[in-house]
C-alpha cells in the first residue's frame, strides 16, 4: 500500500516558475499551476506502476480531503460554504477510483472516504467481517461494475466539536450549537438555501435522533480543541444557515 498525500492545492498559495508560465493569462494562476503539477505528479507514479507491470492490478483513490477554502481563490460553486463548514461547499469533493478496467463510468450514491478500507479488503479477498472492529464504510465495487444497482440505503454523518451534520438520502441536516438546527433537500435545493424542518418534521425529528445516537458512538479526540476558532466556525455558520454573507474569516474579525 502507499499512501500519498500532497501538499497542494493547499496553502501556502506556491508554485514552480515554469508551471506559474505554462498558466500565465489564467485567472487563477497560482492554483492552476499547483493542480497541474499535482496532476504531473500522479501521472509519475502512474507510469511507474505501468512500466512495472502492476497498474491493472493496482486499486487507486484518488480524493481531495475537503472542500476548497476562501483564502485560495477555489470556487465551489454551485454549492454553498466552503472548507471548515458543514454546508456542501466544504464536504462534498472529488472521488475517483481506478482498478484496471473492471469498471467505467460514474456512480451518483453516497460516498465517504470510510469506504476505502472496506473496497480495498473485498479486493485483496478479506471478509469484511475479519476486521477487528465494524467498519462505517461499504465495499463500493459491486456499485461500480454494475451488479449492484439500487443504492444502499446509508446514512453518513459528520462533526467537528460544536458543528454537525448528516446525510439520509436526498435530505441533510447541519446542527451547531448555540446556533441551531437547519433541514436541506440537496435533490431540489443542492445550494442549501430552503430550511424544510417545518414542512417535514418526521425526517427533521427522525435525523436529529440518529445524529445523536450515532454521537453516543463516539470518543471526543484527545486533541480536539480549536479554541477560537470554534467561535469563527460558529459565526461562519450562523452566517451560512441564515442566508446571509459570511463576515467572520479569522479570529481578528469576530474581536
Amino acid at each position: 500500500m502507499m499512501y500519498l498525500s500532497f501538499n497542494a492545492v493547499h496553502s501556502p498559495m506556491e508554485a514552480v516558475s515554469k508551471d506559474l508560465e505554462r498558466f500565465k493569462n489564467h485567472k487563477r494562476q497560482t492554483l492552476a499551476a499547483m493542480t497541474y503539477s499535482v496532476d504531473a505528479a500522479i501521472g509519475t507514479v502512474i507510469k511507474k506502476l505501468s512500466d512495472s507491470g502492476i497498474l491493472d492490478n493496482t486499486l487507486i483513490f484518488f480524493l481531495s480531503d475537503n472542500g476548497g477554502a476562501n483564502n485560495n481563490t477555489s470556487s465551489n460553486f454551485p454549492l454553498k460554504g466552503f472548507k471548515g463548514n458543514k454546508f456542501e461547499g466544504g464536504i462534498r469533493v472529488p472521488f475517483i477510483i481506478k482498478y484496471g478496467k473492471r469498471f467505467s463510468g460514474k456512480y451518483d450514491g453516497l460516498v465517504s472516504s470510510l469506504d476505502m478500507l472496506p473496497t480495498a479488503m473485498s479486493v485483496a479477498g478479506i471478509a469484511l467481517n475479519k476486521a477487528k472492529n465494524p467498519l462505517d464504510g461499504i465495499n463500493l465495487i459491486p456499485y461500480l461494475n454494475g451488479k449492484e444497482t439500487e443504492n444502499p440505503n446509508r446514512k453518513l454523518f459528520w462533526r467537528k466539536e460544536d458543528m454537525a451534520a448528516m446525510r439520509m438520502g436526498e435530505y441533510k441536516l447541519i446542527r451547531v450549537a448555540g446556533v441551531g438546527e437547519r433541514l436541506y433537500n440537496l435533490k431540489t435545493d443542492l445550494g442549501e438555501t430552503k430550511d424544510l424542518r417545518a414542512s417535514q418534521p418526521l425526517i427533521y425529528g427522525q435525523m436529529m435522533d440518529d445524529i445523536k445516537l450515532w454521537e453516543k458512538e463516539l470518543v471526543n479526540p484527545l486533541l480536539w480543541n480549536e479554541g477560537e476558532w470554534n467561535d469563527v466556525t460558529t459565526e461562519i455558520h450562523r452566517d451560512l444557515m441564515n442566508n446571509q454573507a459570511v463576515k467572520v474569516f479569522a479570529p481578528i474579525h469576530a474581536k
